[in-house]
């Protein structure tokens, strides 16, 4: 796989001071006003994000790098529909094109799915790659649920510029639909959203989704990326991709992972992607 970085993850100083001052912001102006003035920020931010990352797009076509082309074309279509940085976006398309490239057999499975932005793009990518992979895309569709004592580490729950409460990084199933399918017109057939919270959906569902290529996990908490792994690990192929996108912001999903790994006594080397998640491949 391409592009990813085998160093831990080490946020910028700009994203550090970034982080320091909102959070010093939210300690003192009151909850609801820091909330609406978080989501102003994060509106402008990620708006001049997406336009810098044009130019990556600009300068692989005229170099005539239709590879770095065709991906940056892919992340920054999806961009505004999606929480992940640019870096974990460009992994994730690697992932689903190595997938594609080794013709590596099975379907492609979000836990973890928001406003759908990731979802289009890894099935965007496979359409556009011929791949033809049955999609399962499973969220409650309410947010996410309360954090556990498991979640916490000096009173904090990982490196957020805002506190992730009940409800946060909320898509509707209906907006999820609009995107995929009335907007980007994909395959309903080949696409199956599971609505409902991971305990009382996975094990249900988990046989029909195997063999699983790539397993991306976006579920913050450590409950919610432990019953990820128990109900869906053994069902990646060998050499498939298992991404966890909190690995190194959220403390639970570091937590939830290294306990499972560690307890099946599962060697991996965690490839990072430069602004938080991580990704491996499982062995034969």
């Amino acid at each position: 796989m391409t592009n990813l970085t085998q160093a831990q993850y080490r946020p910028s100083p700009v994203v550090l001071t970034g982080k320091a001052v909102l959070s010093g912001i939210g300690r003192v102006m009151p909850a609801e006003w820091y909330q609406r003035f978080y989501l102003a920020v994060d509106r402008l931010y990620r708006g001049g994000v997406r336009s810098l990352y044009l130019r990556r797009w600009c300068s692989a076509a005229l170099r005539g790098d239709a590879a770095t082309r065709d991906r940056a074309r892919a992340v920054f279509t999806v961009m505004p529909h999606s929480l992940v940085g640019w870096s974990g976006l460009e992994a994730t398309y690697d992932a689903v094109t190595t997938i594609n490239r080794e013709k590596l057999a099975g379907s492609i499975v979000e836990c973890g799915v928001a406003q759908g932005g990731c979802a289009l793009l890894m099935a965007l990518t496979d359409q556009r790659q011929q791949g033809h992979r049955p999609f399962w895309l499973c969220d409650s569709f309410e947010g996410l649920p309360d954090p556990t004592a498991e979640d916490y580490e000096g009173g904090a729950t990982g490196s957020h510029a805002s506190p992730l409460v009940r409800g946060s990084c909320l898509g509707t199933i209906e907006q999820v639909s609009e995107l995929l399918f009335n907007r980007h017109g994909l395959d309903r057939s080949r696409v199956t959203l599971v609505q409902g919270w991971f305990q009382n959906t996975l094990p249900g569902h988990a046989a029909a989704m195997g063999p699983i290529a790539i397993l991306r996990i976006d579920a913050d908490w450590f409950e919610s990326v432990k019953c990820c792994l128990d109900n869906l690990f053994d069902l990646v192929v060998p050499g498939g991709f298992v991404i966890i996108d909190d690995y190194g912001s959220c403390f639970g999903a570091r937590k939830a992972v290294d306990g499972f790994l560690g307890a099946r006594g599962i060697p991996v080397t965690l490839v990072h992607d430069r602004r938080g998640g991580c990704c491996f491949r499982k062995a034969a």
